[in-house]
C-alpha cells in the first residue's frame, strides 16, 4: 500500500469516526437519499475508495439500482456491469452490504421499495473507485 493511500485512508477513519458520533439527519427525499447512500459507501470501504479524478480509460463500470427490500435491507439488481471484469461487480455489490445509510423516512419507503435508486462505481485501472454521486471530474485523454 502507498504512503499515499495509507494516509487517505487514516484521514478517512478519522472522519468516520466524527461522523459516526455526529448524529445524520434523515433524508428528505430520494435524491438526498442518494448523496448519503453514497457517503455511506465511501465511508464503509475506505481502503477502496480513491481520491482523485477518475482514470480518462476506466477498468470498469458497475451500474446498480438499489431498492429497499426486506427487512428494510438494501437490494442491489444490477443494471451494467463489465462482464471481463467480474470481480469489480463483486466488489460494489460488497460495498453495498457493508453500506449504512441513515434510517428511510417513511415517505420515502414506497418508492425505494418500487423504484431505487440508481448509482454507479466508476472503478481506476488499480481497482479502486468513486461512486458517481461523489465522483471528481474524470480525466480528458488518454
Amino acid at each position: 500500500m502507498s504512503a499515499k493511500t495509507l494516509c487517505f485512508t487514516c484521514v478517512v477513519g478519522g472522519l468516520l469516526a466524527v461522523a459516526s458520533s455526529a448524529s445524520v439527519a434523515a433524508p428528505d427525499n430520494l435524491d438526498d437519499f442518494r448523496l448519503a447512500f453514497a457517503q455511506s459507501v465511501h465511508a464503509s470501504s475506505p481502503h477502496l475508495v480513491h481520491d482523485r479524478n477518475p482514470q480518462p480509460l476506466l477498468r470498469s463500470v458497475v451500474v446498480l439500482n438499489i431498492k429497499l427490500g426486506e427487512g428494510d435491507r438494501l437490494q442491489p439488481d444490477v443494471v451494467r456491469t463489465n462482464e471481463t471484469q467480474p470481480e469489480m461487480l463483486k466488489r460494489a455489490l460488497e460495498t453495498v452490504s457493508r453500506a449504512r445509510p441513515p434510517a428511510v423516512p417513511e415517505h420515502l419507503r414506497e418508492q425505494l421499495r418500487t423504484n431505487g435508486i440508481y448509482e454507479t462505481w466508476l472503478f481506476d485501472k488499480d481497482g479502486s473507485f468513486q461512486v458517481k454521486t461523489l465522483a471528481k471530474a474524470q480525466l480528458r485523454g488518454f
